[in-house]
Formats: structure tokens, C-alpha cells, sequence
């Protein structure tokens, strides 16, 4: 059969992309060959000699990852919707700044990604690392074979070895008919492309993934050091060069978290920066064992002690980097995150890459632990390592706790596989209902814990300390933190009593351990380092930590919502799939102001985004008043937009706007809007229980029951002897016919007959009916019947987030500490 010559493909990026993705792969594994042979070899000619091949190899599958990542960049940004990746993950009318996030959108980019900033920290270990250049360049260079294994997209013995991230799309189903058609691309399907997911239209998402990755990337490092010291023997030499490695990836990784957390704030909706996703936790946990082990190693460093639970925190930290990699992109959170990857068939292989590096590495651990060196001497109970240890202990209680029930769904696939849960009856293990106190009561304890130990443990000596000497230093920073932290709870009324007293006392015993944190370390900084600089690295990074720990405290326990229903508008709005409560949901009529806390808040308009038809931006305005006089004392407007029915979805995907203060934040985003395609008819009548002073809302304003008068005055309500009446006076107010007041009547006749005339408004196509009075109540029932047209209004929900600055200044200033402490351990 001849083949078919199809025209408007681009074939030389792709045929280019996927030799150096080849090429990559093989030289990476050529590189490991030669270092492997250059360690064991005694020779030391022969030894440099197979280090040099192995140091140009690398280089060549450096070079070629680069490329591969341009070209694959070329692709994406000159639409070349011929390849699939190009279609899935972009779209023509992409803003520019955006391209990037279609790079790593997909998995194959962000392996890609990996790898890159994998040949970076290679080179810069190959020029840097002297003695130890092979052995940790063989570690380094195998799991760039394992990276590279992911995006090759070749078949051995019928099992598919990676994706191709140049994979035409016609290669994908190329029995489809339309790739019968040799002018195929010019469909609009493929002319346009399929678009990037609406989520990652944010700035944080260009700039959070690279540094998150290169967190990823950069674990590996203090990993290979500690494989590498196992390898030769050289158990305690390892711990100088790694540690400054180690502080770069606890800095990089825990600023590329809290980044994904200023990304969920800003663009997601369950209103806040942490959520305790099991994507969020996944990236978490191995930064809390790598600061455990750079606390382990400086320990040792120190006084002797340490030095293999500083191997197994090392290690287990590179290990978590691979198990939630297998999290995220097995599609096995599928149904319990927000925001993990589809599976793409490599769950096998991602298993079998944790499995190569984490066997061998333990296996050599427990193989030698007896070789490596202890000091047979106990620490005291007074000494620094002592408590230090005890720290990283915590914080390994701690990511056991938050990986053991992100992996719930782990397990139940492995009682499935066993077949333990069909012999034993076992019920399928559910994730926690109430995830975010289902996590707090247990890490609020453990924070309490390392706060405290961060504020009293910088005062302690190595090896020992004289007692009544640590009393007597902590004696200040104690009785200030404890004057600050009343202060805090007292004056900013911290009463968070939703889930009972014992939570409460937790946020209180935390209060006190952050503020003591934040306090003793300055002290420290101030009375025993007298204000030097160069050695306060660590003490900065507590300072920072206890502040991060302070912001989420009051950020959390004070978070306020301002749009609460207090007229039951939207009772029944949402449907328990959409995670809204209604009662904590407002809806503005466009033009008319809504009170909202202390504020008047007016839906303004809309309009569709300049740069990115596909957005809506919402005019939100608001405006605070003083209590005796109608000047506004504020007024700013907000503009949260949203993607309305993306890809055919149903609903919206919206993006917050936020007020940002010095001392709070007022988050706002939009959680529904009317639909357009609704067919003008007549409603039937809406029934409203009320009682005097209540709002109902129509499509064109809304009316406010003002009076009940027993001696009403209707035209078409003509009383007769005996009659009880009642009318309902009625303030009616449109957005753009002006005001009016109606008069509808309740009556009852002959003792028994109950009866009601309507009071309409023509301009307005409404009529109002009084149908009821319920005294037992003190209410009134109405009912209200108009023509059906679509109305213009937004539901939204506003938080308050106060002192959340305390949260980002708290970050920045523990990754100031970070890069401190990493600048004096390389000078040493």
C-alpha cells in the first residue's frame, strides 16, 4: 500500500528532538560505565583515565538534554500541532508568557525538566567535587538513564519504554479516517490546538515548577555523597562536601513549595495556600526528612554523633523524592487530589526507578552499618546533638504520619493486587472526611514540639552544657514570648473553638512556641553571636520558620468569611459535589449594593480578557461607610475572572483577586454565574417566607417588605363588611426603571374564605401576590411571578486572611537563613 505524503508537517524538529533524546540516553549510560569501572579500578591511570570518558559522556548527554529541551520548545512555540504534545498542552492564541507552563504541563516536560536541571547540578559536581567525581557522578548519571528512559518512547519485548514527547499526533491512532486525508492539518481542530489547562494561566506557574524541580534535582546531590561514602568506605568524609548540597536543596525545594502555595492561593479555590492535597503532600514530605538530615550532619560535624541516622535521613529524603513522583504520575491520586498527572503507562517504570535506587542504597546501609563509625559514648541529655536528634526524630514522625495517609489509596491497591483484602473481607480504607482536622490535631503538635526546640536548643552546647547556664540564658526570651504571645491571643481575640477546646489549647501552646522561636533566636543572634552575621545562618532560618509557623497559625485560625447568606438566598444553590456551602456564598445583582461585613459590595460588569477570549473578568467594587455618615472611608475594586465552561465543562474554573494590606488580605473569586442559553418564559410563582425589614431578589433588582398595614389601600381590592385584611407595603427597586412600591393584599371573608389580590408592576412584567400569614412565626409568605430573562448577576465568596504577610515574609526570610548557612559551609 503506498503511503500517503502529508502536507504541512514539520518533520526535522521532531526527527532532531528524538535523535538527541536517544543520544542522551545512550551517552548517560555510557557515563555511568565509565565512572562505575573508574571507582572500582585501583589504577590510578586507568582510574583517570575511564573518569574522563565518563566526565565527556556526560557532557554529550548535557548537550543533548539541552537540546532536546529547545527543541521541544521550538515546537511548542511555533504551534507545530502536528505533534501531539504541541496540540494537548497549547493553543494559538496563548499568551506568550504562558508557553512555559504548556512545557511542563505534561509529564514528558517535566521529566524533561528534571533532567535538565539534573545535567546542570552534573556539571557543575564534575568541576567541583574532585576525590569524589566518580562515584557520585555514577549515582547522578545513572538516574539521568532513568529520567532519560521516561521520554525515549521505544518498545522492548512489547512493553513501551517512555513517552515521546515528539510523537506526531497521526502516529498516536493512525487508523483514524481523517489521517486518510494528506491535508489533515488543516482542520481547525488541529489548526488551533487543545489548549492549556485554564489553572496553569498564572504567572506562578512559569516560575514555580522550575524551582521546584530544581529542588527535586538537587536532593539527589547530598544522596549521591552519602551512596558514594557507603561505596568506597569513606563513611565520614562524605558529610563536609554534602552539606552545603544539602542546604541548597532543603532552601530551593522548601521556596518552590511555599511557591505551589502562593499558586493555590492566587489561583485556586478551596480558599487558602494549603489545602493538605496529597500532591501538596507529597512535595512536603521529603523536605521535612531533608531537614532533618542537614540537623543530623551538622551534628556530627559537631560533636561525633549521628552519623548514620544523618545516612538514612539522606538517603530516605532522594527515596521520598522518587515515591511521591510515583504519587503524582501513576494516576493512583487520581481520586484523591485536585491536581495530579493522568497515568501514562509507566506506573511499572517509575516503581522499578524508586526500586534501583532505593534497594541498594539500604541494602549497603544495613550491609555496613557496623563499619560505620560511632562514638560508643551516650550524648548527654544536656547537649545540643542530643536535642537536635530528638528534632529530626519529630520530624520524621511527622512525614511518616502525612505519607501513610496520603498513600491511602496506595494501600488499598495493594491489598487488592495481594488479594488480602478478598480472604481477609476487608473493607476499602477511606481517606479522611475532614482533611484539613484530620491533619492539623495531629502537626500542630509536632510543630509545638520543633518550635520549641528550635528556641531553646541554639542556646545549648555541643557534647554538654552546664546546667543553670540554660535556664539563666532563656530566662528573658521566655517571659517576653509569653508577655507577646497573651498579647496576640487576648488582643486579637484568638477563640478558634470550631473543633472544641483541646484544638483551641493547641493554638495557644503554638502561639507561645512560635513566639518563642522568633524571639529566642534573635536573642541569640544579638547576645551570643553579638550580632555576627556570618555565623547566624541557622539562627535567621529558625527566625524565618517560626514566623511561617505564625503566619499560618493566625492566617487560619482567624480566617473571617465575609460573604455569609444571611437571607438564605442561595439555600439549595449547590450541590454537595461543588464543595461550597451556600451559606458562605453572596449573590450581587449587577448595579445593586450588597452589604458584605463591613463593606458595600456592587457587581459592575464584565468583560472578556483583551489577551484571552476564553477569561471573563468580573467587576467587583467595594466600598466601606462610616456607621453615621453615607461618605465612603474606602473604596477599591477587585477583578476575579473565570473561565466559563472550559473544553465543554460544565460550570467555571475561576481565578481570585485579592485586596492585599499590610496586616490582612480580602480574597475574593467567583463561585457561580447565570447561564447564558436559558430560553425566555414564564416563570411560575416563587414562593418567600419573610418578616418585616426582609430583601427578596428578582432578575431586575430586588424588594424590601417595609410595613404591614391593616387598612389597605389597593385599587383592585374592593372590601366588603366583615372583611380582615392585610397588605404587605412593599419598596421595590430595579437597576434600571427606578423605584417602586406595591401594595399587595391578604384577606379573609366570612370567617372562613381566605383570599389574596395581587399587586403588579407592568414595566416590570411582576406580579406580587400576599398568600399567608404566619403568626406563630411573626413572618408572611409572598409570592412573586415575572418574565423568565436570563439575569445578570455573580455568586462569590470573600475571605479574610489576616496577618498572612507574617506567612511570605516568614518564607523569605528562612530561605535568607538557608543561603546563609550554605554560604559559611562552603567557605569552611
Amino acid at each position: 500500500m503506498e503511503s500517503i505524503k502529508y502536507n504541512g508537517e514539520h518533520l526535522l524538529p521532531g526527527q532532531l528532538g528524538h535523535f538527541f533524546t536517544i543520544l542522551a540516553f545512550v551517552a548517560s549510560m555510557v557515563s555511568v560505565v565509565a565512572y562505575f569501572i573508574s571507582v572500582r579500578h585501583s589504577d590510578e591511570l586507568k582510574k583517570s583515565s575511564w573518569a574522563k570518558i565518563g566526565r565527556w559522556s556526560f557532557y554529550i548527554q548535557a548537550f543533548s538534554v539541552f537540546a532536546v529541551f529547545a527543541t521541544l520548545y521550538y515546537i511548542i512555540s511555533n504551534h507545530l500541532f502536528e505533534y501531539k504534545y504541541a496540540w494537548q498542552h497549547s493553543e494559538r492564541e496563548l499568551e506568550v508568557k504562558y508557553l512555559l507552563s504548556c512545557f511542563w504541563e505534561g509529564q514528558e516536560g517535566s521529566f524533561l525538566l528534571w533532567s535538565v536541571w539534573h545535567s546542570v547540578l552534573g556539571i557543575i559536581l564534575i568541576n567541583t567535587s574532585k576525590s569524589w567525581e566518580a562515584p557520585v557522578m555514577a549515582v547522578l548519571a545513572f538516574s539521568q538513564v532513568c529520567l532519560g528512559s521516561m521520554l525515549i518512547g521505544i518498545y522492548m519485548f512489547d512493553y513501551k519504554v517512555g513517552s515521546n514527547p515528539f510523537l506526531l499526533i497521526r502516529q498516536e491512532d493512525p487508523s483514524l479516517p481523517i489521517f486518510n486525508n494528506p491535508d489533515y492539518m488543516q482542520f481547525k481542530q488541529f489548526m488551533d490546538g487543545n489548549g492549556l489547562n485554564a489553572l496553569l494561566k498564572n504567572y506562578w506557574m512559569v516560575i514555580h515548577p522550575p524551582v521546584l524541580f530544581l529542588g527535586f534535582a538537587a536532593t539527589i546531590v547530598p544522596f549521591a555523597y552519602g551512596v558514594a561514602a557507603l561505596w568506597t568506605r569513606r563513611y565520614t568524609e562524605w558529610v563536609k562536601p554534602a552539606l552545603p548540597w544539602a542546604l541548597f536543596a532543603g532552601m530551593v525545594l522548601g521556596v518552590g513549595i511555599m511557591m505551589g502555595a502562593a499558586w493555590a492561593y492566587e489561583s485556586l479555590t478551596f480558599g487558602g495556600y494549603w489545602a493538605w492535597d496529597p500532591v501538596e503532600n507529597a512535595s512536603m514530605v521529603p523536605w521535612l526528612t531533608l531537614v532533618a538530615g542537614i540537623h543530623t550532619m551538622l551534628a556530627f560535624k559537631s560533636s561525633g554523633h549521628a552519623l548514620k541516622s544523618s545516612f538514612f535521613f539522606i538517603l530516605i529524603s532522594f527515596v521520598f523524592i522518587l515515591y511521591s513522583t510515583f504519587l503524582t504520575r501513576s494516576g493512583i491520586l487520581g481520586q484523591t487530589s485536585v491536581h495530579s498527572f493522568t497515568d501514562l503507562g509507566m506506573s511499572g517504570q517509575l516503581l522499578v526507578f524508586m526500586g534501583i535506587f532505593t534497594i541498594p542504597a539500604f541494602c549497603m546501609l544495613i550491609a555496613r552499618g557496623k563499619q560505620i563509625p560511632a562514638l560508643k559514648k551516650e550524648e548527654s541529655t544536656y547537649s545540643r546533638e542530643f536535642w537536635m536528634f530528638v528534632g529530626a526524630l519529630v520530624l520524621l514522625v511527622s512525614a511518616l504520619h502525612v505519607t501513610f495517609f496520603t498513600s491511602i489509596p496506595v494501600w488499598n491497591k495493594l491489598l487488592d493486587i495481594s488479594g488480602i483484602r478478598k480472604l481477609f473481607k476487608l473493607e476499602e480504607f477511606a481517606p479522611p472526611t475532614d482533611v484539613m482536622l484530620h491533619y492539623n490535631k495531629v502537626q500542630i503538635w509536632l510543630a509545638i514540639i520543633i518550635a520549641l526546640l528550635t528556641a531553646i536548643t541554639q542556646f545549648m552546647k555541643y557534647k554538654d552544657t552546664p546546667k543553670g547556664v540554660l535556664a539563666k540564658k532563656l530566662a528573658w526570651p521566655t517571659l517576653i514570648s509569653v508577655a507577646i504571645a497573651v498579647l496576640i491571643g487576648v488582643a486579637g481575640r484568638i477563640f478558634y473553638t470550631d473543633y472544641g477546646a483541646g484544638v483551641l489549647l493547641g493554638i495557644y501552646l503554638m502561639l507561645f512556641a512560635c513566639v518563642y522561636a522568633i524571639v529566642a533566636n534573635i536573642t541569640y543572634i544579638i547576645t551570643v553571636l553579638k550580632g555576627k552575621t556570618k555565623a547566624a545562618g541557622a539562627s535567621v532560618a529558625h527566625v524565618g520558620f517560626g514566623l511561617m509557623l505564625l503566619g499560618i497559625l493566625i492566617s487560619s485560625s482567624k480566617k473571617e468569611v465575609l460573604s455569609i447568606d444571611s437571607m438564605n438566598v442561595l439555600s439549595g444553590y449547590f450541590t454537595k459535589e461543588s464543595g461550597q456551602n451556600s451559606r458562605e456564598n453572596l449573590m450581587l445583582p449587577k448595579g445593586l449594593p450588597v452589604q458584605m461585613g463591613p463593606y458595600f459590595v456592587t457587581y459592575r460588569g464584565d468583560s472578556i480578557s483583551t489577551v484571552d477570549k476564553d477569561k471573563t473578568l468580573y467587576i467587583v467594587e467595594y466600598e466601606r461607610k462610616a456607621k453615621l455618615e453615607d461618605v465612603p472611608t474606602e473604596r477599591f475594586t477587585l477583578y476575579p475572572d473565570a473561565y466559563l465552561n472550559v473544553k465543554g465543562q460544565e460550570g467555571i474554573t475561576p481565578n481570585p483577586d485579592s485586596k492585599h494590606y499590610l496586616t490582612r488580605d480580602i480574597f475574593t473569586y467567583i463561585t457561580a454565574v447565570p447561564r447564558k442559553d436559558i430560553p425566555a418564559d414564564t416563570l411560575p410563582y416563587a414562593q418567600h417566607v419573610i418578616t418585616q425589614g426582609d430583601t427578596v431578589y428578582f432578575s431586575k433588582g430586588f424588594m424590601v417588605l417595609e410595613n404591614l398595614n391593616t387598612k389597605p389601600q389597593q385599587k383592585n381590592y374592593h372590601p366588603e363588611p366583615g372583611d380582615i385584611a392585610v397588605g404587605a407595603e412593599i419598596y421595590v427597586h430595579t437597576r434600571d426603571n427606578g423605584d417602586f412600591r406595591i401594595n399587595p393584599v391578604y384577606f379573609i371573608r366570612d370567617s372562613s374564605f381566605q383570599a389574596n389580590v395581587p399587586d403588579t408592576i407592568a414595566p416590570l412584567s411582576l406580579a406580587v401576590k400576599f398568600t399567608k400569614i404566619l403568626p406563630n412565626e411573626n413572618k408572611v409568605q409572598i409570592e412573586l411571578k415575572e418574565t423568565r430573562e436570563p439575569m445578570d448577576y455573580i455568586v462569590l465568596k470573600a475571605l479574610v486572611f489576616p496577618w498572612i504577610n507574617v506567612l511570605w515574609i516568614g518564607i523569605i526570610v528562612m530561605a535568607v537563613g538557608f543561603a546563609m548557612a550554605m554560604r559559611q559551609r562552603m567557605r569552611k
